[in-house]
């Protein structure tokens, strides 16, 4: 078969894997945009596997599903938007949903912890030396919701369901599931604000998803309830969640995304003292970019065994 090719700005992550599976398969390795151009230009592979993430930004994999000799394309983690739109006719792109499923909702679930908890005030009071006791209200008997149901909000709902909470869920298709004690379509969304104690937000970026919680929608939040964004910082109205946490309309958030990444130096968000701030790195575990190649190497196999692949999405 042509040679491969791997958009990964550090191949040592993964290369002896990707050898040792397929020794008589040439992968051909970018690590920079140029890379990216060069490496199709001189090879015209049919494969690539792609990885996104802040150091290797989308802007240099978006090319590599246009390029006319490209069949297939695997990528790293779970959102696709960045290389929208593609020809399904002609590419097929499959996804790493569910890989680092399990350890970003561990993120969540520790963030809901220390929101709830009163951890950012106990962290701040230790910086100031100050011995003070604050009660807060544990998440036992709270009420969660989870604003798309894939793998990740799967994860982060049995997490809660562990700690005691109650779950209520949104996704497209909304059939019951064992992980959540309600299951709503879209439509509920606004309704079931005011029920929640916590809104954690797994859905992909989308024009149904831009803006969706919107000034208005925030608004329709239970007071003193928490935010958490994992998924798209465009899904937010960042200017009205600014807001609604200056107000204590919304008690407090964990961001791991942004309207704008990084996010500038001058935004209010850095310096509030009930918001807890991650760099895109919610499901940053080490070694996270083996656990992606070894999902490729599994489809890899499938492709040239001409058997389904695995997490095919569509445009």
């Amino acid at each position: 078969m042509r040679p491969v090719l791997v958009a990964h700005n550090n191949p040592d992550d993964f290369r002896d894997l990707l050898a040792e599976r397929f020794p008589d398969v040439e992968f051909v390795y970018a690590t920079t945009t140029p890379g990216i151009a060069d490496a199709l230009a001189r090879h015209d592979p049919e494969v690539a596997f792609s990885i996104k993430h802040p150091g290797f930004p989308a802007a240099g994999h978006a090319s590599i599903p246009a390029h006319p000799s490209v069949r297939w394309v695997q990528i790293g983690g779970s959102g696709f938007d960045h290389l929208l739109p593609w020809d399904a006719t002609r590419v097929t792109v499959t996804n790493g949903a569910g890989v680092l499923a399990p350890y970003l909702a561990e993120s969540v679930t520790g963030a809901m912890l220390a929101l709830g908890c009163g951890f950012p005030r106990y962290a701040e009071q230790q910086r100031a030396r100050q011995w003070r006791p604050v009660a807060f209200t544990p998440l036992r008997d709270r009420t969660l919701l989870v604003v798309g149901f894939g793998r990740i909000g799967e994860c982060v709902a049995r997490n809660a369901k562990a700690l005691g909470m109650r779950v209520l869920a949104v996704r497209g298709t909304p059939a019951p599931h064992p992980a959540a004690d309600e299951m709503h379509g879209p439509a509920a969304l606004r309704a079931l604000l005011p029920r929640a104690d916590f809104v954690s937000l797994h859905v992909r970026l989308n024009p149904a998803t831009r803006g969706m919680l919107s000034r208005e929608v925030l608004a329709a939040m239970k007071p003193g309830a928490y935010l958490v964004n994992t998924s798209r910082g465009a899904v937010v109205d960042e200017a009205a969640l600014t807001d609604a946490l200056r107000s204590g309309h919304i008690a407090g958030a964990y961001l791991d995304v942004f309207e704008t990444e990084p996010l500038p130096p001058e935004s209010p968000l850095w310096s509030m003292p009930n918001v807890l701030i991650t760099p895109h790195s919610a499901d940053n575990i080490h070694g996270w970019p083996r656990r992606f190649a070894a999902l490729f190497a599994d489809n890899l196999a499938r492709w040239r065994a001409g058997e389904p692949l695995l997490n095919e999405v569509t445009p």
